[in-house]
């Protein structure tokens, strides 16, 4: 009798245990395809920046270097130790030295499109920053109620 109960037990205790979902712990395995790639800011930049202005060879190049030097230069400033303010003011100082050098690459039709790229990215922000401040009214109406 004893051993007619193990034997049940036992079988009992393997097919519960081998109904059970194996990959608890681990990773799910998905399928890859479906997920996103990651892009190289660099790239994406150099890229959307060839599209809008139509770049040349040389012009690409040369504002690939461009965007290499800015973005050395953005991560060397957001590590020094200098209030958020000090960061803002030299991070538009670079900004302003690369578009400077892109200027000196790039005819008048190319100019008036850079310019125009920088105009709506300026109303981008504001229009962020704007929508920012209106949360932030919002949260402390929320809060006084």
């Amino acid at each position: 009798m004893k051993n007619l109960c193990c034997i049940l037990f036992i079988l009992i205790t393997t097919t519960s245990f081998a109904q059970l979902d194996r990959r608890i712990g681990r990773t799910p395995q998905m399928n890859n395809s479906n997920s996103q790639k990651k892009v190289d800011p660099k790239e994406a930049a150099l890229n959307y920046l060839k599209k809008e202005l139509n770049l040349d060879t040389f012009q690409e190049a040369a504002t690939k270097t461009f965007i290499e030097e800015n973005i050395k230069e953005r991560e060397f400033i957001m590590g020094l130790d200098i209030s958020d303010a000090d960061k803002i003011e030299k991070l538009t100082v670079s900004n302003d030295k690369m578009h400077a050098q892109m200027n000196t690459i790039l005819n008048e039709n190319q100019k008036v499109l850079l310019e125009k790229l920088k105009e709506k990215n300026s109303k981008d922000k504001k229009k962020k920053g704007k929508k920012d401040k209106k949360e932030e009214k919002d949260e402390l109406i929320l809060e006084e109620n």
